[in-house]
């Protein structure tokens, strides 16, 4: 499987966060992004192709643009990608010419319409099989040259032909089991056996029958890539169906995985994004376009010591012609820009979730395909291109695990560490992550009790208040709809906990009968079942209704994390490379958040995420670091701004209200909102301000007042977005956003609000935690507000 076979050896990876490249800056990607695909779209030919080459390379060149024009965002029915893809159909099949250019316009084929195209892909396909070279004996068998009919072959031309077959396959064309097996003998057999080569590849077979000439970095990366394929497509699973029986834990094939932990070790001992190694001077974007396949295929976010999109993004950001935004080595300048920006586009994909490795050995993941199939059919549900990590726990630092929205947790063995230092380490890290607005899913396997016991440890330790507790979530729970309806007899107990502006754990545990037998199968094990390639037949309908609301309660659970909102991996960085300050600084403004008994540290991170945002593009000193400070603190008159928020029911004591209006009256300042715009706080803030202010009640705050204006360096505000969550019964569960005039209430005093507030919510919005539940404003619309309102507060 295209997992399963990477991840006994995945110690040769390691995470170390002391050798990250130069931060990304987001802008400069997406602009170069941009101006790489203008410079293709303007090098298009009148009828519609790309040809830097011989004409028998002419599809080849046209489907590479096309293929990277739409990984750049470019849309599927625009008037370049229609003219390009017209002129591929006029030269389908054996008109297209060489190998390399029926295996990229198979490829284009696949990823422009293949319900259009499916007869040229399904012709396309067997012409491949038909030019796969079948001598038997020949160390050459299994591969292709450049022409039909040779008897010798290249490691690049098979490369794009397993890279063809492959899409075909994921498309829905099926291709003959013969072909496959005799390309898995191949690239298995091209693996280079003898130092310093032991575990490379080259560019074409040796004579003996075992290994390659020579040894590149860029063939290395495709025999990886295409023994990942090969061997995925082959293997079974860790998880199969005997009749309406459902079977986990399959043993994989150890000998794929010994190649591929070779393959790996050579190229992170020989990792560089500066040339192709062993190969100088030549190919440093080929290489480039295999490694970024290598690394988002095995999904690890590092190789070695390397952050490869990091290194590999800012040496090309490097490279790039500034003036008209191509990428240039030889004559081939179409082509290589193609293959910078595929590693630009592709390599940045949103990240998903990260698979946790924890342990020793591989009991943490006994279905290696879970993760990698889930994030397939979120794909193809979603529409938008995904991928997925693995993260080594022992090795992660709290910003590692900022890069993924959803920390997955499965396996056999309790996720606990041995030893107390690490689980300390451990426990301060998801904290931590959680506090930052982080989602962990946790499965339970059937076959071992260590592991319920241990993850519900675990989260004692991480959230160890007693109000954070496992709990059972009710049949009310947006979970249940947040992206698929699940039939009621396939609903299952899930347990979660309420932390900050949502359920930030979930956890799915064995389901037993009185008599302690497991009666159903683990998520993970019906994500295993979920194959790309359903090669083996269909399931029956029972089996076959287990495996979709296993999907679809993962499709639900990752909805309602992410919001189906996912930053892409160079925005992931350059938000986690934005860390407080330990140290306090002169000449900055403090403000802090207002403790009470209705949740004031719901969103932790709501105002310390303003306060960055509003130095980073507002440019005033405000300290980043707010502290939650009670009425009757010693220091309460020490913060001129008090941030409030909540989602209960809380009331002041009257000594708490009378230090309150003393500070309002002395000049401070109270901004407030409800979290999730939750009745019961703001009722109770109602109320409160009444108690306090001696029946007074806060009054509306109208469009034009000087509070929505640019008149304090801040925004001119007539609408903002806000999110209205929608439930109809029977259908997931939706998010409307509309336009609407600013609803805000407040208190003045001497003709200056000294109270606002907010009764739809704005910490949960700043925080980031994309709940489909929570009703209120939009990120960008509470940003712009709460930077009016700071600005009107330090004017005042």
């Amino acid at each position: 499987m295209l997992q399963k076979l990477l991840l006994l050896f995945i110690f040769f990876l390691t995470i170390k966060s002391a050798l990250y490249s130069q931060d990304i800056d987001p802008e400069q990607v997406r602009f170069a992004i941009e101006q790489g695909k203008q410079f293709l779209k303007n090098r298009q030919k009148s009828n519609g192709n790309w040809e830097e080459a011989s004409s028998e390379e002419r599809c080849g060149s046209t489907a590479l643009a096309i293929i990277a024009l739409i990984s750049c965002g470019e849309p599927r029915n625009s008037a370049t990608i229609r003219r390009g893809m017209n002129f591929l159909r006029a030269f389908a099949g054996s008109k297209a010419g060489r190998n390399y250019s029926i295996s990229l316009q198979t490829m284009a084929f696949c990823l422009v319409d293949p319900v259009k195209d499916r007869a040229l892909i399904s012709q396309n396909v067997k012409l491949l099989e038909k030019n796969q070279i079948h001598k038997r004996g020949s160390p050459h068998e299994g591969g292709w040259d450049y022409t039909p009919g040779s008897e010798r072959s290249d490691l690049s031309n098979s490369q794009f032909s397993i890279l063809a077959l492959y899409e075909a396959e994921r498309v829905g064309v099926k291709v003959n089991d013969d072909t496959w097996r005799r390309a898995y003998r191949y690239w298995s057999d091209t693996q280079n056996t003898g130092f310093p080569s032991t575990g490379s590849w080259g560019y074409v077979p040796s004579d003996s029958g075992k290994g390659c000439t020579d040894h590149r970095g860029s063939m290395t990366c495709a025999g990886l890539a295409s023994l990942i394929i090969t061997s995925g497509v082959l293997e079974k699973g860790a998880a199969t169906v005997e009749g309406e029986k459902i079977i986990c834990f399959r043993q994989h094939n150890k000998s794929a995985a010994e190649k591929l932990k070779l393959g790996f070790k050579w190229i992170a001992d020989h990792f560089t994004v500066s040339k192709n190694p062993g190969v100088e001077g030549t190919y440093l974007y080929y290489y480039l376009y295999a490694l970024e396949r290598v690394g988002r295929m095995t999904n690890q976010r590092f190789i070695g010591n390397h952050d490869w999109y990091r290194e590999g993004t800012d040496k090309l950001l490097h490279l790039r012609d500034k003036l008209d935004g191509s990428w240039r080595e030889g004559q081939y300048i179409d082509s290589q820009t193609s293959m910078a920006l595929l590693f630009l586009s592709k390599g940045r994909r949103p990240v998903l979730l990260a698979k946790i490795q924890y342990g020793e050995g591989d009991l943490w993941n006994l279905h290696p395909n879970d993760a990698n199939n889930l994030t397939f059919h979120a794909e193809q549900r979603w529409n938008f291109d995904l991928t997925w990590q693995i993260v080594d726990i022992k090795r992660a630092n709290v910003d590692d695990l900022l890069q993924s929205p959803v920390l997955y947790f499965s396996g056999s063995h309790s996720p606990l560490p041995s030893n107390d230092h690490e689980i300390r380490l451990l426990v301060r890290n998801l904290r931590s992550y959680l506090d930052q607005g982080g989602f962990i899913m946790a499965d339970a396997q059937s076959n071992d009790k260590s592991f319920d016991t241990g993850f519900r440890e675990l989260m004692r330790r991480v959230l160890p208040e007693p109000e954070y507790r496992l709990s059972l979530l009710d049949k009310s729970h947006p979970i249940w709809s947040a992206d698929v309806v699940i039939e009621p007899d396939q609903i299952r107990p899930i347990e979660g906990i309420n932390f900050g502006c949502r359920t930030s754990v979930v956890y799915i545990p064995p389901v037993r009968d009185q008599s302690g037998k497991i009666t159903l199968p683990s998520f993970s094990c019906l994500w295993e079942l979920a194959k790309i390639f359903q090669r083996e037949g269909v399931y029956s309908v029972g089996v076959q209704r287990q495996v979709n609301a296993g999907v679809g309660m993962g499709l639900n659970i990752l909805a309602y994390a992410t919001n189906r909102e996912l930053k892409t991996k160079d925005q992931m960085a350059h938000d986690s490379s934005k860390t407080d300050t330990e140290n306090v600084r002169r000449g900055r403004i403090f403000a802090a958040v207002l403790d009470h008994g209705g949740g004031a540290g719901v969103a932790p991170r709501a105002v310390p995420n303003l306060l960055n945002w509003s130095e980073s593009n507002i440019g005033f000193p405000v300290e980043s670091k707010a502290e939650l400070v009670s009425v009757v603190s010693k220091k309460f008159y020490d913060y001129p701004i008090y941030f409030m928020h909540g989602r209960s029911k809380f009331n002041f004591t009257k000594e708490e209200r009378a230090i309150l209006k003393k500070y309002l009256l002395s000049g401070g300042f109270l901004y407030v909102n409800s979290i999730c715009s939750t009745k019961a706080f703001t009722e109770s803030f109602q109320n409160e301000m009444k108690e306090i202010f001696e029946g007074e009640t806060m009054i509306p705050i109208l469009p034009d007042d000087v509070l929505l204006s640019n008149q304090f360096g801040g925004y001119d505000i007539k609408t903002l977005e806000l999110r209205v969550p929608e439930r109809v019964p029977g259908k997931p569960m939706t998010t409307q956003k509309r336009n609407v005039e600013p609803e805000l209430y407040g208190i003045k005093i001497n003709d200056k609000w000294v109270v606002i507030f907010s009764p739809n919510d704005i910490s949960c919005a700043i925080e980031s935690a994309g709940t489909l539940e929570c009703r209120g404003y939009t990120r960008d619309s509470a940003l712009r507000l709460s930077v009016n309102v700071l600005l009107y507060a330090l004017e005042k």
